[in-house]
């Protein structure tokens, strides 16, 4: 009798253990989520200056008659977009799966 009291008690302060402890890493893993959507807007500002650069150094080829540059500038401009669209697909990803996409959707149902 004494023996499964002690079982018991022991399995009660695990649990209790293991519920403390995800509520203690629970905040430590949405400031990871916060941090990586922070980091793919930023990523994506960052491939818009350089789409946007590259545009205007083409746009020069051209003007010039530098018809090879104004190719090797397109080929990194569809580079850029593609980068772009793959860290935009990656945002939404995560936006849709973490509760700051629910709170603005409002599909909260706290």
């Amino acid at each position: 009798m004494k023996r499964e009291m002690n079982s018991m008690k022991r399995l009660a302060l695990t649990v209790v253990a293991g519920a403390f402890g995800t509520l203690l890493v629970l905040p430590f893993a949405h400031a990871a989520d916060y941090e990586d959507m922070s980091n793919d807007a930023s990523q994506i500002r960052h491939d818009e200056r350089g789409i946007h650069h590259d545009r205007e150094e083409q746009r020069e080829d051209l003007e010039n008659g530098n018809l090879g540059a104004a190719a090797r500038e397109q080929a990194e401009i569809q580079e850029k977009r593609a980068d772009k669209r793959a860290t935009e697909r990656d945002l939404n990803r995560d936006l849709n799966n973490s509760d700051y996409g629910r709170r603005h959707r409002g599909d909260d149902n706290d």
